[in-house]
């Protein structure tokens, strides 16, 4: 026996499912829920399937990536295929049970549950028969493993009533939709329309029957008798309304919970089938003319009084069918908006029906695997306030989400179940969602709210990723169009800018600002030498020295070539041009250790002060710094010079500075 959760926590049932909601999902999780309620146990249902997916026949069953809710669940109900045969092993190695509905995995040691195929389809078929049909035909999915359990069922009974089963009576539906019954009508209208009667897979293929062999004009049950399966809620408003067989879904989920319960406290036997009986419900598009029920019921039907009962429930499904809209129009919004309101913190559940959430998104690259989940939103509408953020919790692997706050809320709120979807569509996985709700019955299948939300959520995830990229690479063009891509150093035309600004006049402005020009002597030779990669190094040295001398007293850039600027606008009685000039000249002549050897370069620096000059604009403070700097240049070559400013070694400065000479 495997016990879920920490001490105190209680049982918890896991449910995997392809979705988490509808007629059919829903209707075996509501079981399950039930079940589990009666037993004091919390049910964390998850789909395996991505976000957004519409109704679709699982040919092949997914194998999640991830081990969901392993560390809460004592157990599993798997509906139908979804998951797959290695997955579910994989729970069972960890000694945990799985129950499998609708679905048999052969390679799977396990308890199965099934609605009764046999019974119904046989009563279905023998109810055609005493009408006087012969030609009954079969339209169905064949790729899913209870229709193939149905038409074999109705192949079986014909036999048993002497009618031999004709193969040309087969028609094959793409899908269990009304679709593929709407492609088994064609087929059939092609063939010439060679049956009397025809025995459906699903309610909705006899609808789609319906609605092409309508639409061609057969007078229906006098020129085709029709029978579906399932009996939804449709089925009473067809025309004509829709004989079928009654599937008792809450029935299959309860069944199957209880199968669980038993193989988790270890007296559940030996794995088996367990078979829930279905019911024909018969209507009129078999050929019977009014529905089975006694003259008194007939008249109870139509008297005033219910009547007027079926008016108001219709007035309550319409003010319901318009709030949901609204509310998922409302939601839909909100996750749109993504660049107004961060959707990770779930805010927008404020509008839904869920009493609590909290959004778990990987903390790395998703793999296959127990990785951890940041949990970066919580939401709990029993907050003080719940517009405020709920307290944060702590990461969690993928096999302890949701986390046990989540659980306890589900407790907390009777008839109340966590639900877990990924927040994933095709090849974005973000993380996954868990909701605490009531299950939804009457959602189309993979029209489920949160479905529709997980959906919307990751696109505004990936909204929100692309416009980090965009302002990254707004950020980079920025930078490449103020920076030196080597040194890291404003480039001449930013460095222009900045002494721009700090010459600007104004209350201000400082009357302290100098350029410095600074010329790499002997850099050539060594960047032929030695080649560009080595060259680049020095570049890069020098940058660093610059800034590590300059501390908060000025800003280097980088002029182009082997030539940089300084700007000195914060200067002190301590720190003045030429002092400063002084120390980067000998930070800068310290050899460099590269390619194996010390190398040198010198520098030969240029000073131009803005202080008592007529230069009023930065170019031209920097070509007073650049004259400078050849002529101290041409000082130490021995070159003739055209002016005659204050002059150190290697350091010029023009105008010339009080007592520097």
């Amino acid at each position: 026996m495997v016990e879920s959760g920490g001490p105190g926590d209680g049982l918890v049932l896991g449910v995997l499912s392809p979705f988490l909601g509808g007629w059919y999902f829903g209707g075996v999780i509501e079981g399950v829920a039930q079940v589990a309620a009666d037993a004091g146990a919390a049910v964390v249902a998850m789909q395996t399937l991505d976000a957004g997916t519409d109704q679709l026949e699982l040919a092949e069953p997914p194998h999640p990536p991830h081990p969901l809710a392993w560390e809460h669940a004592a157990g599993f109900v798997v509906i139908v295929n979804s998951a797959s045969a290695k997955y579910l092993h994989e729970i069972q190695a960890t000694g945990r049970p799985v129950v499998v509905v609708s679905h048999e995995f052969p390679e799977l040691d396990c308890h199965t549950v099934f609605p009764d195929n046999r019974v119904g389809v046989r009563a279905a078929v023998e109810h055609l028969i005493r009408h006087g049909h012969r030609r009954i035909a079969f339209a169905g999915f064949m790729g899913a493993q209870d229709q193939r359990e149905r038409c074999e069922t109705y192949r079986r009974t014909l036999l048993a009533h002497g009618i031999t089963p004709d193969p040309a009576l087969i028609f094959e539906a793409t899908d269990n939709q009304r679709a593929g019954g709407e492609g088994a009508a064609r087929a059939m209208l092609a063939a010439g329309l060679p049956s009397t009667a025809v025995v459906t897979g699903t309610d909705l293929n006899a609808i789609g029957v319906i609605r092409v062999l309508t639409g061609a004009g057969c007078r229906l049950p006098d020129d085709q008798a029709i029978v579906g399966f399932d009996d939804l809620s449709d089925a009473s408003f067809t025309e004509p309304r829709l004989t079928t067989v009654r599937q008792p879904l809450f029935r299959v989920g309860s069944t199957a919970a209880r199968v669980l319960l038993s193989a988790i406290d270890g007296t559940g036997g030996a794995p088996e089938r367990h078979q829930v009986a279905t019911q024909l419900v018969v209507r009129e598009s078999c050929g019977c003319p009014t529905p089975e029920f006694p003259d008194s019921e007939a008249d109870a039907v139509r008297s005033p009084e219910t009547l007027r009962a079926q008016g108001r429930m219709q007035y309550r499904e319409r003010t319901r069918l318009q709030r949901f809209l609204s509310s998922q129009y409302d939601i839909s919004l909100d996750l749109l908006r993504s660049h107004e309101e961060d959707p990770r913190k779930l805010g927008w559940l404020r509008r839904t029906s869920a009493r609590a959430g909290c959004l778990g998104l990987w903390t790395e690259t998703p793999d296959a695997g127990d990785q951890t989940l940041d949990i970066v939103g919580h939401f709990h509408r029993a907050a003080p306030d719940p517009a405020l953020p709920a307290a944060p919790l702590p990461p969690v692997k993928a096999s302890g989400f949701p986390p046990k706050e989540i659980l306890h809320a589900a407790r907390a709120e009777p008839g109340s179940l966590t639900f877990v979807v990924p927040v994933r569509v095709r090849n974005r996985d973000w993380g996954l969602l868990a909701t605490v709700d009531r299950v939804d019955l009457q959602a189309a299948t993979g029209r489920e709210p949160i479905n529709q939300w997980a959906a919307l959520l990751t696109v505004a995830l990936d909204y929100q990723a692309v416009l980090r990229t965009l302002r990254e690479q707004k950020e980079q063009l920025r930078e490449s169009a103020l920076y030196d891509h080597l040194t890291g150093l404003p480039n001449r035309a930013h460095f222009l800018q900045l002494l721009a600004t700090a010459m600007a006049p104004g209350p201000e402005r400082r009357p302290d600002v100098a350029v410095l020009f600074v010329d790499l002597d002997g850099f050539k030779l060594i960047n032929d030498t030695y080649g560009h990669a080595v060259g680049d190094q020095i570049l890069v040295e020098v940058a660093a020295r610059l800034r590590a001398e300059l501390g908060g007293h000025g800003t280097a850039g980088r002029f182009g070539g082997d030539e940089f600027l300084v700007l000195l606008d914060a200067l002190d009685d301590g720190h003045t041009p030429m002092t400063m000039a002084k120390r980067l000249q000998a930070a800068l002549n310290r050899p460099h250790r590269l390619a194996g050897q010390h190398l040198m370069v010198t520098a030969s620096i240029g000073v131009a002060l803005a202080h008592d000059t007529p230069v009023t604009d930065a170019e031209s403070l920097v070509r007073d710094a650049d004259t400078a700097m050849y002529w101290a240049k041409s000082r130490r070559t021995g070159s003739r010079a055209v002016f005659e400013p204050c002059m150190h070694d290697g350091i010029s400065t023009r105008p010339p500075v009080d007592g520097a000479c």
